[in-house]
């Protein structure tokens, strides 16, 4: 759970968040707040462990992304965390095997519920999507995205997967952001500005 992962997955949900020298600490009050003190106030936790609300509730998710804590609903709007109810833990339990273990898409997870049929695909596959809508506005999906328009799922493993053949992650050193780089080129930093040049390419590139 480096700082540099963090950052990446912070990344992946269009945050970008500095260098913290308090990182590992605040990681481990939130931690030991959620799972030992059984704290469910997002204020109170963003207190204790100095942090802002936002930033408590990324945390909180990069923690359940890691599988460090349980999974836990995130009520926004009062601003509080619940372990999963029991129907919600149901519903989470149907999808985990098709996201997580094998990263289908709408559809293909569609064709393999049981009861689908080639006369019902199209109502099934948007009875998995409004699903799957509904566990990640309550917090309950990690490591994923849902794009309403294309109604595709965008998985945060594989992104990452697919920058790190290109281009690597490199932490600006005028203000700590992290941004990635082409491998021999540069770029500026999103954050401050400065420009960043990334490490030579490998040795079989260079043809």
């Amino acid at each position: 759970m480096s700082e540099q992962s963090y950052q990446r997955y912070a990344k992946f949900y269009g945050q970008l968040v500095l260098k913290d020298t308090e990182y590992i600490k605040k990681l481990k009050t939130i931690y030991n707040l959620i799972v030992n003190q059984k704290k469910e106030s997002i204020i109170e936790i963003a207190q204790l462990s100095n942090c802002t609300e936002e930033e408590s509730i990324l945390k909180i998710r990069y923690l359940k992304n890691k599988r460090k804590i349980g999974d836990y609903y995130i009520d926004y709007e009062n601003k509080c965390i619940f372990p999963c109810s029991k129907e919600d833990q149901k519903l989470l339990q149907k999808y985990k095997v098709y996201i997580y273990r094998n990263h289908y898409q709408i559809d293909e997870i569609a064709v393999r519920l049981p009861g689908s049929t080639l006369e019902n695909l199209e109502s099934i596959k948007q009875q998995v999507f409004q699903e799957l809508e509904y566990l990640d506005k309550k917090g309950l999906l990690n490591g994923i995205k849902l794009d309403p328009i294309d109604q595709k799922i965008i998985y945060y493993s594989i992104e990452k997967h697919k920058k790190e053949k290109d281009m690597v992650s490199i932490n600006c050193e005028n203000c700590g952001a992290l941004n990635d780089v082409n491998r021999g080129g540069k770029v500026r930093c999103e954050y401050c500005g400065s420009i960043i040049e990334g490490p030579p390419k490998r040795s079989w590139q260079r043809h």
